[in-house]
């Protein structure tokens, strides 16, 4: 129900745990010390008689859930873009170019100095055309914050 939020979140830098497929009593567990964010009602009560902190988010689309979730906990100051994989969640790091001319098109390996590599899934990424998209979407993010 929150895919697409918990892909923002990610590119946004925030550790954001999201499975497609889980039982309840994982997700439980798995939220002790966290946030659990979700739009299923009974999730939250059960969450909250364990004393997991919850927030349930009322809309189904992602930028009113982000706007939501930041009115919530003020979340816009602690964002740090670009650091988290927006699939595993893993953290980024720079990635040395000779370790990651197998895993990128010949073209962008030609054509690209810098690379972040995701430490736990090994995804690779770099500044290409894409990243105007990203970067667009991620200030339109920001100005969701904005808004009243």
């Amino acid at each position: 129900m929150l895919g697409r939020l918990a892909k923002k979140l990610r590119i946004l830098g925030f550790d954001t745990l999201y499975y497609n497929e889980i039982e309840e009593d994982e997700i439980l567990k798995l939220s002790k010390g966290r946030i659990l964010l979700t739009r299923d009602k009974m999730l939250e009560r059960k969450a909250k008689k364990q004393g997991i902190n919850v927030f349930y988010i009322k809309s189904d689309k992602w930028r009113s859930q982000l706007k939501a979730v930041n009115d919530r906990f003020s979340i816009e100051k602690f964002a740090k873009p670009f650091t988290r994989c927006s699939e595993c969640n893993g953290e980024l790091v720079e990635a040395e170019r000779e370790k990651v001319k197998d895993k990128v098109p010949e073209y962008i390996y030609k054509t690209t100095d810098k690379f972040m590599m995701c430490k736990n899934c090994g995804k690779v990424y770099w500044k290409g055309s894409h990243i105007s998209w990203i970067v667009s979407d991620v200030g339109k993010l920001v100005e969701v914050w904005k808004k009243d």
